[in-house]
């Protein structure tokens, strides 16, 4: 298992938020929403999967703290966009590997409580 998917099956965050992200999935346009996420600049191509699984996960992580720290400059609708990207990443980077090394792709682990 790589460290990226180790890292995002250890990820818990509340349930809210996951299940929005969870929603929202099918939807997902990776050509229209990674750039504007990511902040690349117009023409620039999108980076490979693996790449932006992590760009995605240090934002994330950003995103997480200043939710913990009751930040002013968080928001939910936000946080949920990278969510979304990051679960869709993390199942692009799983079906792409060969059969004999396929896995399920990483679930972010939902809390009821918020903390």
């Amino acid at each position: 298992m790589s460290d990226l998917s180790f890292s995002l099956d250890t990820l818990i965050r509340p349930r809210l938020l996951v299940v929005s992200a969870r929603y929202a999935l099918p939807e997902y346009d990776r050509r229209k929403r990674l750039p504007r996420l990511l902040g690349l600049p117009v023409g620039r191509s999108l980076p490979d999967h693996p790449e932006a699984q992590e760009q995605l996960i240090t934002l994330e992580r950003s995103y997480e703290q200043a939710r913990r720290r009751h930040d002013a400059s968080w928001r939910a609708a936000d946080h949920v966009a990278v969510i979304t990207a990051l679960l869709h990443e993390a199942t692009c980077c799983a079906q792409g590997q060969d059969v004999a090394q396929a896995m399920p792709a990483p679930m972010l682990t939902a809390r009821s409580a918020t903390s």
